[in-house]
Formats: C-alpha cells, structure tokens, sequence
C-alpha cells in the first residue's frame, strides 16, 4: 500500500500569500497538499503504465494531526481486512532538507 495524510490544521493560515487556504480556519502548513498530490501522482503513473507485479493500495488518511485518523481505520474501518496489504509505505517532504537530498528511514 502507498499511504498519504491529507488533512489541514485547524488554525488560521496568516501568511499573506495569495495561494493561502480559502476556507477561514483551515491551515495547509504542514505538507499535506504536497503528499496527497505525491500520492495521486503515484496512483496517475501506475494506473497509466502497469509496470508492476501484483495490487496497490492507495490509501488517503485523514485526520493525521488529531482524532486517530490511521488508528480509526484500522481498529474501526478495518481497512486492511477490506483492502489487503503486505506492506505499507509513506513519504514525507522535509523543507528544510537542501534541494535534491533524500532522507530515508524504516
């Protein structure tokens, strides 16, 4: 399974940009915009090519900062009964990181 966290904060966004959050109380601060558009990416390029053995699992989890999103789906959802997986992978940008450098970690 490919995983993404697509929640925003709940919090004013007061950077003055003009892309800012259009919703008052709503913050994309943290990268969330940036993984789910990783994710459906991943799932556009896999869905075009075919180029693999086997099923993916694209799963878009909310509520990453609060109310137990992941544990939600699975202790109430049971996403992984529903939607097998033998392994679950993420990926999370890390602006601080100098451009073209990869960090890795299990």
């Amino acid at each position: 399974g490919l995983r993404a966290d697509m929640d925003a904060l709940g919090m004013e966004e007061d950077t003055g940009l003009e892309y800012k959050s259009k919703h008052p109380g709503k913050f994309h601060g943290c990268g969330h915009d940036g993984h789910t558009t990783m994710l459906l990416g991943a799932a556009r390029h896999l869905a075009a090519t075919r180029d693999f053995a086997g099923t993916v699992q694209f799963i878009f989890q909310p509520a990453e900062e609060m109310y137990g999103g992941g544990r939600a789906m699975v202790r109430d959802e049971n996403i992984f009964e529903r939607f097998p997986c033998d392994a679950v992978y993420g990926i999370h940008n890390w602006p601080l990181l100098p451009e073209g450098v990869i960090s890795a970690r299990a």
